[in-house]
This record gives structure tokens, C-alpha cells and sequence, in this order.
């Protein structure tokens, strides 16, 4: 029986702003192609879905491919929306023990090695504009030059490279304790500005609630935290975040990865730099009745029930709703708390029962300070 044998194929791969995505499938390509290991060398990542089918279509073949990947890890690039982290959390959870990573804040070099057969190198990063993305928001698009070979010299001298790469002194282990995952401020604020059905996807999703006085409050995940700012990406999509900037004394006593609740003011949007809000509020802030006034948010409130006031069935343009208005009270005041659509059965709600509140917040209502709970995090423990 005769074999072919095997051809040496060179080729000239260019991304011509979004004329020509070449490259990009080239890349696709070679990686649904690999059975054994894939070596990867980019600075900077930040393609996010368009790159994670050729890694599904290998795995599907073989489950056992190792993914060796050298990267930079610089807080800058994160910030600056050069380089997702998330991208690089999404590729762990697919690969999982399979996957190994080092950083080295000193590469410029890109390059992909499938199997030791086939190679891509040139100028593009792993990002939507430098691989000719059609999404505006990506950021300007670039005009790049890429080369694909399986010429076995060129392999063989590539991987040399790799390995020389990989145990070099300047590559350490990747660690991201300092600040997580991506902050996409830049997108986030792209989307509210120009994508406002994308925005309002985010914004439902994580849960997002944003008061016609432009008091925005959020739950998320602290990625960074210093003086004057903190990042709090969001807890499903934490490819996008928001920053906050000012009076973030309250956020002293968490660290890096905790689940916080903050809210604020929005600042004003600086073109598509970033989405800001001005002031945040204490997380699970403990306050008396008598201290209650507008605008406050996260706030934990322990009271006695003084009697259901009323129990309003209303027809709003969401449905029928319940409204139930209960007076309650501490040793500093009362105030009326709303609970919509029967939270608590108004029939468990009884004259002197202790209430806990978290995650409340205060509105105004023909002048006079009521409590509300928060939609999505709103708590209320009864206590008989």
C-alpha cells in the first residue's frame, strides 16, 4: 500500500482590519486538528467565545490533550482592556488538570505548536482586533501579518523555543491572588453607551438594579482594590465589571474575591474609558429606624412588628402584584416596610414578631421614608 507523503505547506496569513480573518481561521483550524498538546505564547488574550469551539472539537476526540500556555499577568493590561483574565479562567475550567499556565511579563512573541506539527506565527494577538473581529466594541481593528507552517526545521526549532520559553527564569507560575479575573469597565461603559440591549442583558443577569435618581446597586466579586478604587466584577459575567472610585473605606475589611455589595451614583461616562460610580455605600450596614434616610442601600435592619398596615392588590404593566405595607419598629422610631408580592405570607406576620432585615433600602413616598427589600438579595428572617 502506498502513503502520500507528506507535503510542506507554508502560508502567508494577513488580518486586514475586519477584511480578512485568515488567521483567525487558520488558528481554529489547527487547533480542532490536535490529539496530543497544544503550546501557546500571547501576551495578550482577549478573544472569549470565538475561542473556545476548536478547543471543544479536539477535546471531543481526545479528553486527554494537555494545554501548555505562557502568558503576561500585568495589572495594567487587565485594566486597560488588553488582556481577560476570564479568557484565561475559561480555558482552566475546559482543560482542567490538563491545562498548565506560566506568565512572563517580558514576551512579546505569539505563537501556537499543535502536536509538534503545525505552527502559527506573526504579529496578531489573541484578540478581536488583531484577528479581524466584526464587533465594534473590540477596539481598533489592526492590519497584521501572520505566517502557517509544518515544515518539520521550523517546527523543530519552534518548540525549542517553547521549552527555552517555558523554563526560563523570567516565567513564573501563574497566580492571580492579587486581583481576579477580567474588568471590562471599557466594554461595560461601550454598552451602556452604544449597545444598550447588550447592556441591559448585563444588567439583568447579574442582577444589576440602577434607581431613576441614577443610584446604581451591585453585587459582585472585588477584583481590585487600592485608595481612591476598587473593580467589582460581576458574579455570572465576570468578563465585566464596574469601577467604583471615591470613599471606598467601606470595602477596607474585604479582600480580593469576596462577594461584596456596593452602591452609588454614576459618574460621568469619559467617552468609552470607563463606567463609574461616585460614593460607595458599608456592605450589610447595621442601622437603627431612627438613623433612616433617602438614598441608602445594603442596609441590615433589626425590628419589632408594630401591625400590617395594609395589603394592596395592584395591576402594574408587570401583572397583578401584591404589595403588603407592615409598621415596625425599634427603640429609635418606626418606618413602614413594603414587601411585594407576599415575600412572607401577610398570615405568618404577627403584632410584636422580631423581623431581620439585610440587604434593605430606603425610598420616599409622599415625602415620608419607607423600607424596601432588595429584589434580587432581599432577606427577611421572622423570628416568633
Amino acid at each position: 500500500m502506498l502513503f502520500k507523503k507528506h507535503e510542506k505547506t507554508t502560508e502567508f496569513l494577513q488580518t486586514f482590519l475586519k477584511k480578512d480573518r485568515s488567521a483567525l481561521r487558520k488558528i481554529h483550524e489547527m487547533i480542532s486538528r490536535a490529539r496530543n498538546h497544544i503550546y501557546i505564547v500571547y501576551p495578550w488574550i482577549t478573544l472569549g467565545e470565538e475561542f473556545i469551539l476548536p478547543f471543544e472539537n479536539a477535546l471531543s476526540v481526545n479528553d486527554d490533550i494537555e494545554m501548555y500556555l505562557i502568558t503576561k499577568l500585568e495589572k495594567e493590561d487587565v485594566f486597560r482592556n488588553l488582556h481577560h483574565l476570564e479568557d484565561v479562567e475559561r480555558w482552566k475550567n475546559i482543560f482542567g488538570s490538563n491545562m498548565t499556565i506560566k506568565y512572563n511579563n517580558n514576551i512579546h512573541a505569539k505563537m501556537i505548536i499543535v502536536d509538534d506539527k503545525e505552527m502559527i506565527v506573526g504579529s496578531s494577538n489573541l484578540t478581536g482586533s488583531g484577528l479581524g473581529s466584526s464587533r465594534e466594541y473590540e477596539g481598533k481593528p489592526q492590519i497584521e501579518a501572520n505566517i502557517y507552517t509544518n515544515d518539520p526545521n521550523a517546527l523543530q526549532e519552534g518548540v525549542k523555543f517553547f521549552i527555552k520559553l517555558w523554563s526560563h527564569q523570567t516565567s513564573n507560575k501563574y497566580e492571580n491572588s492579587e486581583y481576579i479575573l477580567s474588568c471590562k469597565s471599557y466594554n461595560f461603559s461601550g454598552k451602556y453607551q452604544r449597545f444598550k440591549k447588550d447592556f441591559d442583558n448585563i444588567v439583568r443577569k447579574e442582577g444589576i438594579s440602577i434607581s431613576y435618581d441614577g443610584t446604581m446597586e451591585f453585587k459582585g466579586v472585588l477584583s481590585y482594590l487600592d485608595n481612591d478604587k476598587a473593580y467589582i466584577s460581576g458574579k455570572k459575567r465576570k468578563d465585566v465589571a464596574v469601577k467604583f472610585i471615591g470613599g471606598n473605606d467601606a470595602l477596607k475589611s474585604s479582600k480580593v474575591g469576596d462577594i461584596v455589595q456596593v452602591s452609588g451614583k454614576m459618574g460621568k461616562l469619559d467617552g468609552f474609558k470607563e463606567f463609574t460610580l461616585r460614593g460607595v455605600s458599608p456592605i450589610k450596614r447595621e442601622i437603627s429606624i431612627g438613623d433612616l434616610k433617602s438614598g441608602l442601600s445594603q442596609l441590615q435592619v433589626n425590628a419589632e412588628v408594630i401591625e400590617i398596615e395594609n395589603v394592596l392588590e395592584l395591576e402594574t404593566k408587570y401583572g397583578n402584584k401584591t404589595l403588603t405595607l407592615v409598621n415596625i419598629r425599634d427603640n429609635t422610631g418606626s418606618v413602614i416596610l413594603e414587601l411585594w408580592d407576599k415575600i412572607v405570607s401577610a398570615e405568618k406576620i404577627k403584632e410584636g414578631m422580631k423581623l431581620e432585615l439585610k440587604n434593605a433600602y430606603t425610598k420616599v413616598y409622599n415625602g415620608e421614608i419607607r423600607l424596601g427589600l432588595q429584589k434580587n438579595d432581599g432577606e427577611i428572617k421572622l423570628i416568633d
